[in-house]
């Protein structure tokens, strides 16, 4: 039975946008209990969603709505299939509103005249805020696509286990490259305005694109600390989303 107290309307377009750019970084290690979901956090003025599969974190904040009943912040663990039920709903759906209520044990979405109910997710979310890097002084700003297919070439010659690509800043150009005992090595260049001193950084290649196919076209801003932190990227120019994505570095 549908809840008739504690029901918040989320535009359903909105939702679609969160979870388009955070569904692909939860977990599927059926270990990691608490990170089988993603973290739907709402406030009376903002949406937010987290994801983590503890080597990457997809964060992404809508704000400028108004979330009628909602005061403070309410949290909620959405399960992976019930994210994935959500995305296909709301693809085939016109409907403008998502109702969204909650028991003790489960969660209810009413799309038109399609509910979609699920076990809400129990446990501690990780402390996502202390993951989110404070100070990548380094930054360098990219075209998606170019980026996206220099790491799709290299990504055939790194290593099948690893999947690790090097990007490599320098003067006015990232060298991205990989290798492997089997494939042998290669390397692509991007021309980039960047004049930071000279740094290496090792990344899984599938996390990347899985980035930037979320976030569409346009440019991409890399930030970074130093080759052991984690690198930070998100859309360069303002969409509605505030939209990043933290990626912990790999040893290459």
């Amino acid at each position: 039975m549908f809840p008739t107290a504690g029901v918040v309307k989320i535009p359903g377009q909105v939702l679609r946008g969160l979870i388009a750019r955070t569904g692909f970084a939860i977990s599927s290690e059926e270990s990691r209990y608490t990170l089988n979901g993603a973290l739907m956090l709402l406030k009376p003025e903002s949406i937010t969603m987290v994801a983590t599969d503890g080597h990457r974190l997809a964060h992404c904040e809508r704000s400028g709505e108004k979330f009628e009943g909602v005061s403070g912040e309410m949290k909620t663990l959405v399960p992976k299939k019930a994210m994935d039920e959500l995305k296909s709903l709301l693809d085939s759906t016109d409907a403008e509103t998502v109702e969204f209520a909650k028991d003790e044990s489960t969660l209810f979405f009413r799309i038109g005249s399609r509910l979609l109910t699920s076990r809400q997710l129990t446990g501690q979310f990780p402390n996502f805020e202390a993951v989110l890097p404070k100070d990548n002084s380094k930054s360098i700003t990219l075209n998606n696509a170019d980026l996206n297919s220099a790491i799709l070439r290299v990504a055939q010659f790194a290593d099948e286990r690893s999947r690790a690509v090097r990007m490599k800043l320098e003067k006015g150009e990232v060298k991205i490259s990989a290798s492997s005992t089997e494939a042998g090595e290669s390397e692509d260049s991007i021309e980039a305005p960047y004049d930071g001193e000279t740094m290496t950084i090792g990344f899984n290649a599938q996390y990347l694109v899985d980035f930037l196919k979320a976030a569409g076209t346009g440019e991409v801003r890399l930030e970074l600390k130093d080759s052991q932190s984690a690198g930070q990227l998100r859309p360069a120019e303002g969409d509605d989303y505030k939209y990043r994505y933290i990626v912990m570095p790999m040893r290459i």
